[in-house]
C-alpha cells in the first residue's frame, strides 16, 4: 500500500482466538483545495501504544476532523509485553517478551490501570498475565476508531527517516508485512513510537563465562526464562535486584537445591524489594573465572551451577536508529548531543518529560516516545503521554519553543541530581526529581504534571483532562502505591505458604474501584496483624516496607474516593 492510500475499518472479527479489528484498502481522496488531513503513525500496540490510540480517539470529533491514524505491530496480536511466547527461541535469537508462566503483577493491579477503568471483576490484587492482556485488549475494543484509522498486525517498522527540515516534512517508514515477506513505504506528519522497554535484553560479558558454559553449566539472561523447573536440583545463583530478580527468587527457591540472590543496595528512587524466605542475599557478583560464581572481594560460590543475569534491558529504538534519527553512543553528554536524539541504551536525550523528541531536525511534536518509563504506574503514565500526544498534535501551540522545552529538561536533570541520581545511569525513571518546572503550576506525580500543563493551557474539562480542584491522578492511588510492598510481601508470602483458595476472600464481590481499595486496606490489615504468625512458622517477615518517597509524591485533591 502506497503512502496515500487510505486503509479504513470495515469489521470487528476474531482472531486467533481474541477480538481484533480486521481491515481492507479503500482508496479515499480529499477534495480538491481541501487541506491534507494529519497523518499519524503509532509503532507498537502494547500498553503505551493502546493508550496512545486512545488517547487520539478522546479527542472531541472537531479538534481530529480527518485525521489519518495508522498503528503497525510486528506480533500476531496487541498486549506488547503481557502476549505471551512461552517457547522462546534460544540465543542469539530473542524473545518477543520476557514474559514467564505463573508471573503476577509487581504491584496491586488497582495502581496498574488507567484511570476510571478496573481490571475485570473479582481480580486477585496481584493478578496474572492472563487477566492482564485481557485488561489491554478490551481498553483497544472499547475504544471507537474513525472510518480512518488502521491497525496492522504482523507489520514491522523496519526504519524511520525524517525527509524535510527543522520546519517542515514528513516521516517515510519502511513497514514489513511479515506474512508476506513484502516491505512498502508510507508517510507520516507525526510518529508516535511506543517501544516498550523489555525488548532487548542487557547482557553484560562475564569474565570465565565461555569455560562457564563449555562445561555444561548453565548461564541465562531472565528474558529467556519461563519455568522454574529449569532449577531442578541445582544451586542457583540470580543476580540483579530489580522486579524481575525478586520474582525469578521467589520461583526458583521451589524447585533449585539452593538459591542466591545477588543484589545491590537500591539506587535513588528505587524500591527496596522484600526478603524472600529461603533466598540467601549474597554480594555483588563479580566473574564465573576458573567455573567457579565470585563475588566481590574474593568470597566464591563453589556448589553454584546456574546463573540467571537479570540486568535489565537496553532503551533502544532500531527503527529509528536504522533511519538515522536515533544515535547509540556509550555516554550522552547535553553539550553535545542536545541537537539531535541519542541514546546511551539507558536514557534517551533530549525528550521533553520522556515523551516528546527535541530533536531540532524536525519540528517539535513531530515525534513522541511512550513507554519507556520505569517504576511508575503503566496505566496512568501511558494515558497522560498519550493525551500530550494527542492534544500537542491537535494544537502545537500548547507547547513552548524548543528552547524553552530543552531548557525545562536540563532543569528537570538537574532536580535528578540534586536527588541523588545521574539521569544518564537512572535513565526514564519517574520516582526522583518531580518538582513545578516549566509548565506545571504544582508539584506532583509525572503524570499529573503532564496532564496538569495542558489543563493550565486551557484544556480543562476536556476529555481525559480534570476540572480545577480534581487531579489526573485520583488520591485513592496513593494508598496502593504507598502499601504496594507490604501487599507483595504479605500476598506472596501467603501463597508460599497456604496455596491460591484464600484468594476468593480478598476478590470476591470486586467490580468497582472503590471495591478495590476496600480490599487492599483489608488485606493490609491482615497482614499487619499476622506477620509474626507467619514468622513463628518459618516464614520470616521483613520489617514494614513503603516505596520511597520521591515515588509517592503525590499533590492530593479532592476525588470521588477518599482514603482515610
Amino acid at each position: 500500500m502506497r503512502a496515500a492510500t487510505l486503509a479504513i475499518v470495515v469489521a470487528c472479527v476474531a482472531l486467533a482466538g481474541r477480538a481484533q479489528h480486521q481491515y481492507e484498502q479503500v482508496l479515499l481522496q480529499p477534495p480538491v483545495g481541501a487541506t491534507r488531513p494529519k497523518r499519524i503513525a503509532i509503532v507498537g500496540l502494547g500498553a503505551g501504544g493502546i493508550t496512545a490510540l486512545h488517547s487520539l480517539m478522546l479527542l472531541p470529533e472537531d479538534m481530529r476532523q480527518g485525521w489519518q491514524v495508522t498503528v503497525f505491530e510486528e506480533r500476531e496480536a496487541p498486549g506488547g509485553i503481557w502476549l505471551p511466547q512461552d517457547d522462546p527461541p534460544p540465543p542469539p535469537g530473542i524473545p518477543r517478551t520476557p514474559l514467564y508462566l505463573n508471573i503476577r503483577t509487581n504491584g496491586p493491579h488497582p495502581s496498574l490501570t488507567v484511570p476510571n477503568t478496573p481490571l475485570a471483576p473479582n481480580t486477585p490484587l496481584l493478578a496474572s498475565r492472563d487477566a492482564v492482556l485481557k485488561y489491554w485488549e478490551a481498553i483497544l475494543n472499547s475504544t471507537t476508531l474513525t472510518p480512518q484509522t488502521t491497525i496492522w498486525l504482523k507489520h514491522s517498522v523496519t526504519s524511520a527517516k525524517w525527509i524535510g527540515s527543522s520546519s517542515s516534512g514528513q516521516w517515510n517508514l519502511n513497514v514489513t508485512n511479515l506474512m508476506h515477506n513484502k516491505t512498502d513505504s508510507f508517510a507520516f506528519d507525526h510518529l508516535i513510537a511506543a517501544p516498550g522497554i523489555n525488548g532487548i535484553p542487557r547482557v553484560p560479558y562475564i569474565e570465565g563465562q565461555d569455560g562457564w558454559v563449555k562445561s555444561g553449566k548453565l548461564l541465562m539472561h531472565s528474558m529467556w526464562y519461563r519455568d522454574p523447573h529449569i532449577f531442578g536440583n541445582k544451586t542457583v545463583l540470580i543476580v540483579g535486584g530489580g522486579p524481575s530478580g525478586l520474582d525469578i527468587a521467589r520461583h526458583s527457591v521451589r524447585s533449585a537445591n539452593k538459591v542466591y540472590w545477588a543484589r545491590n543496595s537500591p539506587r535513588p528512587g528505587r524500591p527496596n524489594w522484600p526478603p524472600v524466605p529461603g533466598v540467601q542475599v549474597v554480594d555483588r557478583f563479580e566473574s564465573l573465572s576458573n567455573g567457579v560464581a565470585t563475588l566481590t572481594g574474593g568470597s566464591t560460590l563453589p556448589e553454584v551451577d546456574a546463573v540467571v543475569l537479570c540486568t535489565g534491558y537496553q532503551v533502544k529504538v532500531p527503527f529509528l536508529t536504522k533511519g538515522g534519527f536515533l544515535d547509540e553512543v556509550d555516554e550522552v553528554d547535553g553539550a553535545q548531543t542536545q541537537n539531535q536524539l541519542t541514546t546511551n541504551s539507558r536514557y534517551i536525550y533530549p525528550l521533553y518529560e520522556h515523551t516528546l523528541s527535541l530533536d531540532s531536525r524536525y519540528p517539535v511534536g513531530a515525534l513522541y516516545i511512550s513507554s519507556l518509563l520505569t517504576y511508575n504506574p503503566t496505566g496512568s503514565t501511558s494515558l497522560a503521554q498519550g493525551l500530550f500526544a494527542a492534544y500537542t498534535i491537535a494544537d502545537p501551540t500548547l507547547l513552548g519553543t524548543r528552547e524553552e522545552l530543552l531548557a525545562a529538561l536540563k532543569k528537570r536533570e538537574e532536580l535528578v541530581r540534586q536527588s541523588g541520581g545521574d539521569p544518564a545511569k537512572l535513565g526514564h525513571q519517574v520516582g526522583v526529581g518531580y518538582g513545578a518546572l516549566f509548565g506545571h503550576r504544582d508539584a506532583g506525580p509525572f503524570q499529573d504534571l503532564l496532564v496538569h500543563s495542558l489543563r493550565d493551557r486551557g484544556l480543562a474539562g476536556y476529555p481525559g483532562i480534570p476540572e480545577y480542584g480534581f487531579n489526573f491522578t485520583e488520591t485513592w492511588r496513593v494508598y496502593a502505591v504507598v502499601h504496594t510492598l507490604s501487599i507483595l510481601e504479605g500476598w506472596h508470602t501467603r501463597l508460599a505458604a497456604e496455596g491460591d483458595a484464600w484468594e476468593a476472600e480478598y476478590t470476591s464481590g470486586l467490580r468497582t474501584e472503590a471495591d478495590y481499595l476496600d480490599s487492599m486496606r483489608r488485606f493490609v490489615t491482615w497482614w499487619s496483624q499476622n506477620k509474626q504468625k507467619y514468622s513463628t512458622s518459618g516464614v520470616a517477615p521483613s520489617e514494614e516496607r513503603h516505596l520511597p518517597s520521591q515515588i509517592v509524591t503525590f499533590a492530593l485533591a479532592p476525588t470521588c474516593l477518599s482514603i482515610d
